[in-house]
């Protein structure tokens, strides 16, 4: 692709919903910042003295043949057990800031900032705040099942490519989650392109929620070809597009066969910044507990973002953003990014040794697509008609001693379906035979099931 240079920054304020203009500035903490001016006597924040902290170090040992110890000693704690900053403590920002330039080739001049937030789940619920009102369209993302036998019945056609958790507090709001189609090549931009071309009324969707990489539950991944269709789109009709890419880094695809992001493509393709938020996470590469999320976008949607956050939780976490920060300035950009590539070298062992035990025992019993990226599989089983997933794990589950979490449970319109996300991050590979060996038994007493009825 040819690259074109940059002709405008996109003024999102103009889809802001009309809810994120409620909340108020933080009268307390937008005042915080000028605490750090030289010769500044603040009288402003009730922060606690630090002189009544407990901790007086903080010690973590690396895993690793060097066996680091990181120490937070008694001055890093008075700021790591300390209120801070709404957006997050400034030097981790300034870290991540300079992982976007490194991994998506942004600049400075594009209008960007980051925040972090306590795991991307809440920086993606605030900026679905930000972009849309109770009951507003919201565009997500579907499975279209391409790979059952032409003449096999099945319970429903579409299957989401979202997270179960996302379309939960969709649905709490009211939305309409309007389905597009997405496939093993990702979402499907002549899909995408239908579904607005027909859209009754003027008030289109003003988001795209999608997970381009290794699609929770799918393990799909969508190609540079279509990412840079949906830019197109995004552009014509007037919408963000909402970037989870949670999995971004547990990609098992070679470097040089990797789709770049929508925050990188975007400059390239529509010779304009400002329609993507990114959201990356710490959950699957550092550790799920320490509830650490980045969000990257333009300016204006990063500062509202910052404002809800004022206004409810305060900020994020001060102790494990300290505890990342102190991880990241030992490894470095570069030995973050040599950590991930450990982390996918890891996950894609076990991908394999789990798609050897579904074909061993789930040949005939169920279809499925390898995963490029995750932790997932995405079975659909062979059952007979008018049975779902749900159905069989509620009746024989518990029985034959096997848990997976049914394909109904991501659905937006919660259809029945004979799909299971099974997950093979934490099963011990030598147990990954006997899981597909007791699916399969379910396939199976489903069938004797259907010839006793």
């Amino acid at each position: 692709m040819g690259s074109i240079a940059i002709n405008t920054t996109v003024d999102p304020t103009t889809l802001f919903s009309k809810r994120v203009q409620q909340y108020e500035p933080g009268a307390i903490r937008s005042l915080l910042p000028l605490e750090a001016l030289p010769g500044m006597i603040s009288l402003v924040a009730g922060k606690p003295n630090p002189e009544t902290f407990p901790f007086a170090e903080i010690s973590i040992l690396l895993k690793g043949s060097d066996g680091h110890r990181i120490v937070l000693e008694e001055d890093q704690l008075s700021e790591a057990l300390q209120y801070g900053l709404p957006g997050g403590n400034p030097e981790l920002i300034m870290w991540f800031e300079e992982l976007q330039r490194r991994v998506h080739g942004i600049r400075d001049h594009q209008g960007w900032a980051c925040c972090i937030g306590n795991g991307s789940q809440e920086l993606i619920h605030r900026a679905f705040q930000v972009f849309t009102d109770f009951g507003d369209p919201v565009l997500i993302e579907t499975y279209i099942c391409t790979i059952l036998p032409p003449s096999f019945p099945i319970m429903a056609d579409y299957f989401t490519g979202q997270r179960i958790r996302v379309a939960g507090f969709l649905r709490a709001d009211g939305h309409q989650l309007s389905e597009v189609q997405s496939d093993a090549k990702g979402l499907n931009p002549v899909d995408l392109e239908r579904v607005l071309s027909a859209w009754p009324g003027k008030r289109r969707p003003r988001v795209l929620y999608t997970v381009p990489t290794g699609s929770n539950p799918t393990g799909q991944s969508c190609s540079e070809i279509r990412k840079a269709q949906i830019l197109r789109l995004a552009k014509q009709f007037n919408f963000m597009i909402f970037e989870d890419d949670a999995y971004g880094f547990l990609n098992f695809d070679q470097p040089s066969y990797r789709a770049r992001s929508y925050l990188a493509l975007e400059n390239e393709i529509n010779g304009e910044t400002g329609r993507v938020l990114r959201f990356d996470s710490l959950s699957k590469i550092v550790s799920s507990g320490m509830r650490l999320g980045i969000l990257t976008g333009p300016l204006p949607a990063v500062q509202k973002v910052i404002r809800i956050t004022e206004n409810i939780n305060l900020q994020p976490s001060s102790t494990t953003q300290m505890l990342a920060l102190t991880l990241f300035n030992h490894w470095g950009h570069a030995g973050f990014l040599q950590h991930c590539e450990r982390a996918a070298n890891f996950y894609r062992q076990r991908r394999n040794v789990f798609a050897a035990a579904a074909e061993k025992y789930l040949h005939g019993r169920a279809t499925w697509e390898t995963p490029s990226a995750g932790m997932f599989f995405w079975l659909t089983l062979l059952l007979p008609p008018g049975q779902d997933s749900f159905e069989i794990l509620s009746r024989q589950g518990k029985e034959n001693g096997i848990l997976a979490i049914p394909g109904v449970a991501f659905l937006p319109n919660q259809r029945s379906s004979c799909q299971l996300r099974v997950s093979y991050s934490l099963l011990p590979e030598e147990k990954m035979f006997e899981a597909c060996q007791r699916i399969a038994k379910l396939v199976d007493n489903a069938w004797r099931f259907e010839i006793l009825m």
